[in-house]
């Protein structure tokens, strides 16, 4: 019998090519799949991130906003000034003319304006000029570019009255009922409800407060607020609201709270890239809202502050959007220009009114 004579093949040269083209199409479709589910990743997970952003800000600055002008249970238009030792005012504004609110409005905006953003976390501006009215030099270097600054004097948020039980010392000191959470340096209102003083507290020891003596009788030319037994004392204090520069890469919603003659900065919410002001104003007295105007108006000076009306422009994280993401956006009226760096952004707005304005 005859061997058989067996002949291997390989593969083509044409087999190869198209095995190879084959391979180049399935390895194409890979990585379009891979891009695909990354993007939609950083798009869901951004979008959930700016939602949560949106939750805080709800949470941290709407109690602190609708507190201003409260002082135990009178209101700023009651309090009066004192020679209980104001021991130095709030660095805006007097303890003898006392306001619930400031207003400074970035120039440029004014709820109309054009506020261009040229890159992510930019540093915080050292012009005070670059609002109006001038930024106090209290909070220079603090502020980012183009953001309004709202400051605002009331009651400390979470902070219950406590009953003053005693006044001793040559009016020197007061006692209350809990002097928990109080310090010195602390600002802190006496009210009977239907008058108010603040002052500021110099010195505890248990539940006794030092000032420096002014008498039982806190007075001005006005009016004479003479201190009793179960009057009510509430921790006051100035918090001002701003956007600044952040320390992780992008700028951050702050919160400041002035004490020890300094201000005290807490970031609350990264990714907010500005922050658009306007005020609800109407005739003093009526409660009605005519319009809304922003902090450079001078019809704030004539009209009372009724409400507040405060918007972000928040972002996510970079890759989150398309290249064909907008790049323009309209925050309270005011058109804001942003890179286009591929970062999901969204307008945030919310209105506060001021349960302490009448």
């Amino acid at each position: 019998m005859k061997p058989r004579l067996v002949v291997q093949r390989g593969y083509t040269l044409v087999e190869l090519m198209v095995a190879l083209a084959i391979g180049v199409i399935l390895i194409g479709a890979v990585i379009v799949v891979y891009l695909i589910q990354t993007q939609t990743y950083k798009t869901t997970n951004s979008q959930a991130g700016i939602q949560n952003a949106e939750n805080a800000i709800a949470a941290l600055v709407t109690p602190v906003i609708r507190a201003a002008g409260f002082v135990g249970c009178s209101n700023i238009q009651q309090t009066l000034t004192s020679n209980l030792n104001p021991g130095g005012p709030p660095p805006i504004g007097t303890l003898a003319t006392p306001s619930m609110l400031f207003a400074y409005d970035a120039n440029g905006t004014a709820g109309t304006g054009t506020l261009s953003i040229t890159q992510d976390n930019p540093a915080n501006d050292s012009n005070l000029t670059h609002w109006t009215p001038n930024l106090d030099a209290s909070l220079l270097s603090q502020v980012l570019p183009g953001s309004d600054v709202l400051v605002m004097f009331g009651a400390t948020p979470g902070s219950q009255p406590v009953a003053v039980t005693g006044i001793g010392g040559g009016g020197a000191t007061l006692t209350v009922q809990d002097a928990t959470g109080l310090a010195a340096g602390q600002f802190a209102a006496v009210s009977d409800c239907n008058a108010a003083t603040i002052f500021q507290i110099t010195g505890v020891t248990g539940s006794t407060l030092a000032h420096v003596a002014g008498g039982n009788s806190l007075d001005n030319t006005a009016a004479t607020f003479v201190v009793n037994v179960d009057y009510q004392l509430i921790p006051v204090q100035q918090t001002a609201i701003y956007v600044a520069k952040g320390s992780g890469g992008q700028s951050v919603l702050t919160l400041a709270i002035y004490s020890g003659g300094v201000w005290t900065p807490s970031p609350l919410v990264p990714g907010v890239e500005t922050m658009q002001v306007l005020y609800g104003i109407g005739a003093a007295g009526t409660g009605a809202i005519s319009q809304y105007v922003p902090g450079s108006s001078a019809l704030i000076g004539t009209n009372t502050v009724y409400s507040i009306r405060i918007a972000f422009l928040i972002e996510g994280q970079p890759g989150s959007a398309s290249a064909s993401n907008p790049t323009q956006f309209i925050v309270l009226g005011t058109t804001v220009n942003v890179p286009q760096d591929t970062r999901l952004r969204r307008v945030y707005e919310m209105t506060i009114n001021l349960r302490n304005a009448l």
